[in-house]
């Protein structure tokens, strides 16, 4: 290119940059910085599906053993940018929260969830006023008037126990519903049920026990997917061979994997798991 161009379009180009860098320095907020903080408009239908996804996935007591999620109500807060949501849903056992290192009521249990989304995200989240599920914990030990009759406390909870019932000369476990007054120790409730053995009605219909009469519970513990229960010395005295021996666990075992919390069980007489329940 001829040098007498160059210079001059040199000249124009230097002009150019020296005025933008000052009127940009002039300027109280720059062009630039206007759009990266204005927040993308969203819809309330794109709203609502963010919501929905992370109840389904992230919220700690829909993931535990909710279901059903049913949107209630949705509210434009600030057009575009905040909105509101109330969902409905079911649980299938008591409280609040990832409760797999608890013994929870199997019972159904209906719940509300007001979810806030704010430009494109879940920013708060809270089920029946009470629990903040962004954090994870309780709000309040108390609930409100308007959420104590959506969490209230059931009178009585139906709870299953394994006794021994003989079909074709084999015998096998049979399971047996009870109807227990409601309790948050539902593992230690059915272990005590269970040794009280079979009601006369059922006994009538030919079921019984393999666990031996006097057998009393003494402690129970659940960590981490493990029932360890200790049974006082009565639970293996006279106990003889090996379909006695598997009867008895068999009935202990599977009365306590009813429950979601419980993987695996340990039995103890008197504190010790050795020689227990030998054939």
């Amino acid at each position: 290119m001829n040098k007498k161009f160059i210079i001059p379009l040199l000249a124009v180009l230097l002009i150019v940059i020296g005025a933008v860098v000052y009127f940009g320095r002039q300027a109280e907020t720059p062009l630039d910085t206007i759009i990266d903080e204005q927040p993308e408009a969203m819809t309330i239908e794109q709203a609502r599906e963010v919501a929905r996804t992370w109840v389904q996935t992230n919220s700690p007591t829909y993931t535990y053993d909710g279901s059903d999620l049913t949107l209630v109500t949705e509210e434009e807060i600030i057009p575009g940018f905040r909105y509101q949501f109330f969902f409905s849903f079911v649980s299938s056992a008591a409280g609040y929260g990832d409760r797999s290192d608890e013994i929870v009521a199997q019972v159904i249990t209906p719940h509300n969830m007001e979810v806030i989304v704010e430009n494109g995200q879940v920013v708060s989240a809270v089920t029946d006023e009470v629990y903040d599920e962004l954090q994870g914990r309780m709000i309040t030990d108390e609930p409100s008037d308007d959420s104590a009759a959506i969490d209230e406390t059931p009178e009585t909870l139906t709870i299953s126990l394994y006794f021994v019932e003989t079909v074709e000369g084999q015998e096998q476990t049979v399971e047996v519903e009870r109807e227990i007054p409601y309790t948050i120790t539902t593992g230690e409730a059915a272990i005590e049920q269970l040794l009280q053995g079979p009601t006369a009605q059922e006994q009538a219909r030919g079921i019984s026990s393999s666990i031996p009469e006097g057998t009393e519970l003494q402690s129970i513990d659940i960590q981490d997917g493990v029932a360890t229960v200790d049974f006082s010395q009565e639970l293996d005295e006279g106990v003889a061979g090996s379909a006695w021996v598997t009867m008895i666990r068999e009935q202990i075992e599977q009365t306590l994997m009813q429950f979601e919390t419980v993987d695996e069980v340990v039995i103890r007489i008197n504190g010790s798991e050795q020689d227990v329940l030998q054939p």
